[in-house]
């Protein structure tokens, strides 16, 4: 398989991310389960184009950057009431810069451990997860 590239990676995640149902699924996953939306996109690619990576190799990489995420989702859904719609969105557009830099992190790592043939990585990665009904979720994820 050829790596995705970054691009690639970032476009397949902001044409899927808008399917029905998706944001809300990834969202849910992310607040309720600790989910990583990034790797849960990255794992969907994978599967669409035949491909599995065991995503119990990308936890300690998300593990060193989880607080400073959290940390920026909580000061930004702290000031949105508060900022004018302009100012909002310029903390959101630096949010998305920060999910750009680390979808590059995770492709970095994914070519340390390339993928392999076959599926079942996203649905590995709910259950390493412990989401109930993790089928159901990989289906609204889907889209």
């Amino acid at each position: 398989m050829s790596m995705p590239s970054t691009e690639q990676f970032w476009q397949f995640s902001a044409q899927h991310y808008t399917r029905p149902g998706v944001a809300q699924a990834c969202l849910h996953l992310q607040d309720e389960h600790g989910a990583n939306v990034n790797l849960l996109l990255l794992l969907l690619m994978l599967e669409e184009r035949g491909f599995s990576a065991n995503a119990a190799h990308f936890m300690p990489l998300l593990a060193t950057r989880q607080g400073m995420f959290n940390q920026w989702r909580r000061l930004r859904r702290q000031l949105k009431a508060k900022l004018n719609n302009d100012d909002y969105l310029q903390l959101l557009q630096h949010e998305l810069e920060l999910e750009r830099w680390q979808q590059q992190e995770l492709l970095q790592q994914l070519a340390h451990t390339p993928p392999i043939l076959g599926h079942g990585c996203l649905l590995n990665y709910l259950t390493l997860l412990q989401v109930a009904d993790a089928p159901l979720w990989q289906l609204k994820l889907a889209g």
